[in-house]
Parts: C-alpha cells; sequence; structure tokens
C-alpha cells in the first residue's frame, strides 16, 4: 500500500518544480523508467517502419537494448538536471516557475528536456559503449543518419513539452475555475455574517441611544458604498483587507466607545499581499464577540502583519477572556466563520496556509499564515 502511494505521488509530481519532495528517490526512478521504456520501444518502432527493418529480429535484438538503455540515460539525467535546480532555487522561484500559466516554466522544462537529452545521450553512449567495447562515437560522428535522427530526438522531446505545459495550463485554468466557484460559495456565506451582525448592532442601539444608531447606520451606509465592490471579488490585498477592518472597528467604536481600543500593525511588503477577500475580518469578529465584548471593560484589538520567508502571516490579538469566554447561543450563521477561513485556505492553498488559535496569558490570539503572493 505505502509502494502505491510513494509511486503515485511521484507520478502527479514527475515533471513539477517542488523545494521540498515528500516521495522516495525510488520512487522517481520507477516512475522515470515507466516512462523512459515505452519511449524507447516507440521509437525503435518507428525507425523500424521508416528504415523497413520492424520484421527484421536481428536488427530488434542488435539495436532494442541500445535504445532503452539510451532512453533511461536521458530521463535519470533530466531528474538530475531539474533536482540540482531545485537544490539551487530558493524556494521562492520555484514556487513561481512551478506555476503552468506562467510562460517562464515552458521555457524551463524545455531547458531541462533539452539539457537532459544531450547530457544523458552523451552519458548512455559513452558508457554502452565502455561496457561491450565498441567505438559508440566513432559509429555515431561518422553517420549522418545518426546524427539526423538525434537531431529529430530533440525535437520530438521539446514539442512534447510544449504540448505537456499547454495541457497543464488548460487543466489548471479549468481546476482555476472550479476553485473561484467554491471560494464563492464559502464567499457568499460569509457575507451575510458580517451583514447580519452589523445590523444586529444597529438595531442593539435604537432602543437605547438613537442618535448613536443613526450615526452608525450612516458611517455603515459608506462603508457599504465603498466596499461593497469589493465584497464581489474573490481576491484582494492586506491593505483593502485591513481598510476594510478599519472601518468595521469603527462602526463598533460608535457602540462600545470607549470599551474598544484598536490598533493595527502591517509592513509595507504585507500591505501589498494578495489574499482572498474578507478572510480577516471575521477573526476581528470572532476576537470582539467572544473576548472583549463578555467584559465590563472591554479591551483591545490587535492586528500585526508581516511577511516572513514567503509567508504571509497576520496576527490578531484581543487582551479579553481567553479560555474562559462563556459559550453563548450565537445567532444564526455566526457559527461558521472560523470554519469557513480554514475551508476557503485550504480550497486555495492546500497544506500551505493554515489558520491557528492561542491562548495568550490574557487573550487569545489568532494567527493566518499563507503564501505571500503580490498583489497586481
Amino acid at each position: 500500500m505505502q509502494t502505491s502511494s510513494s509511486f503515485q505521488l511521484a507520478w502527479r509530481s514527475f515533471w513539477v518544480l517542488k523545494k521540498h519532495r515528500s516521495e522516495p528517490v525510488w520512487a522517481q526512478l520507477a516512475v522515470g523508467a515507466a516512462l523512459a521504456l515505452p519511449i524507447g520501444f516507440g521509437m525503435m518502432l518507428i525507425n523500424g517502419m521508416v528504415t523497413g527493418r520492424v520484421g527484421d529480429l536481428g536488427w530488434w535484438r542488435a539495436s532494442l537494448l541500445f535504445n532503452l538503455f539510451m532512453c533511461l540515460s536521458v530521463v535519470f539525467s533530466m531528474l538530475a538536471i531539474t533536482r540540482v535546480i531545485e537544490h539551487l532555487l530558493p524556494a521562492s522561484r520555484i514556487d513561481a516557475l512551478s506555476s503552468a500559466a506562467d510562460w517562464r516554466t515552458a521555457v524551463v522544462i524545455n531547458i531541462i528536456a533539452i539539457a537532459g537529452t544531450v547530457l544523458g545521450s552523451a552519458l548512455g553512449l559513452s558508457v554502452f559503449s565502455w561496457m561491450i567495447g565498441w567505438n559508440g562515437w566513432a559509429s555515431f560522428l561518422s553517420s549522418s543518419l545518426a546524427k539526423t535522427e538525434f537531431l529529430a530526438f530533440v525535437l520530438v522531446v521539446s514539442g512534447a513539452n510544449w504540448f505537456w505545459w499547454r495541457l497543464r495550463v488548460r487543466q489548471d485554468r479549468l481546476l482555476h475555475q472550479a476553485t473561484e466557484a467554491q471560494l464563492r460559495l464559502l464567499q457568499a456565506q460569509i457575507e451575510p455574517h458580517f451583514l447580519f451582525n452589523t445590523l444586529a448592532n444597529v438595531h442593539s442601539l435604537m432602543e437605547r441611544d438613537t442618535p448613536r444608531a443613526k450615526q452608525m447606520l450612516e458611517t455603515f451606509t459608506d462603508y457599504l458604498r465603498a466596499s461593497l465592490g469589493q465584497l464581489r471579488h474573490t481576491d484582494s490585498s492586506l491593505e483593502a483587507e485591513l481598510a476594510m477592518v478599519r472601518s468595521y472597528l469603527t462602526l463598533l467604536q460608535i457602540r462600545m466607545e470607549e470599551r474598544l481600543r484598536f490598533d493595527i500593525d502591517a509592513s509595507n511588503e504585507a500591505l501589498t499581499a494578495a489574499l482572498p477577500t474578507l478572510l480577516l475580518q471575521p477573526l476581528v469578529e470572532n476576537a470582539i464577540e467572544h473576548g472583549l465584548e463578555p467584559t465590563i471593560d472591554g479591551g483591545r484589538v490587535s492586528i500585526i502583519a508581516r511577511v516572513i520567508g514567503g509567508q504571509l502571516d497576520i496576527c490578531v490579538n484581543d487582551d479579553g477572556m481567553g479560555r474562559a469566554a462563556p459559550r453563548r447561543s450565537r445567532r444564526q450563521g455566526s457559527g461558521m466563520a472560523l470554519a469557513n477561513i480554514r475551508e476557503r485556505l485550504h480550497t486555495r492553498y492546500g497544506d500551505k496556509a493554515a489558520l491557528t488559535l492561542s491562548p495568550q496569558a490574557v487573550g487569545m490570539q489568532a494567527s493566518l499564515s499563507l503564501p505571500y503572493r503580490r498583489r497586481t
């Protein structure tokens, strides 16, 4: 079972640049052999049909082993070059080159393919010649047909890689469309939660402080006018998200007055980061609803954002009740926020992003970590 899983993992990531690989080396070599041997046999078959020797058993016996050996040498050389590139380049560069839609990916793949073909053919010819005591280089250099066949082989490899890249771009585009549709569905669940919470706050104020309720409603209207267009997109920037959070906290300050204090500290690099829309605000809502509102004196919400090691790290801290927060009955929809955020992160980033909640000496900390990508 473990062998099958390792082989499948190696197969899925065989022609993908990855800084860290979980599949064992033997699985990578096995996948390379599984690709090389049929290619070698197929090229022999094509060559035999073109030269009219496809029915010549003597020709098959004399040439098949050599062709299979050469194909294995080529594929293993491509693997070796790929691993060297993965080792030398930083993780951020590897991630950028792993994007199928990036034309640089196609260029890198073709460079690896051509370099692997040339290097593998040279090594394979040298080793095979040494094994059987044959002057293979002299035969190759003196044969116009052999050199033509090698050039054709290089062109076929390059064309096959270009075709593979186009196919992968199409598959990634379809996957992206499906992912965006799922993200929009998840985001549609968050938006009513935010709207209903704010309207409930206005309703609560109207019963005891009509002027402030009016002020809050006017502020809320201005906020919606400025942000509604952004809420209909799946991508935003941290700068825009923090602007929305600042407006949201300002709205709540109208109701809570001195019971709510907040500060926001984000580096310039972090402000340019791209992230899914309305990902941050539910964490702020959670800090206030479960950390600050149950206390008589309220407290402070602090938001800190930095880019560290290619990851955008965002911390939402509150000095509220923390572990001591009571379990209160929630309005419909308010319990989905954290699970929704985790689902959105998993849908967009897989295991490269995470949301963690950590009790502090005073209060609670919610930490978001996701791959840093500059908003274009």
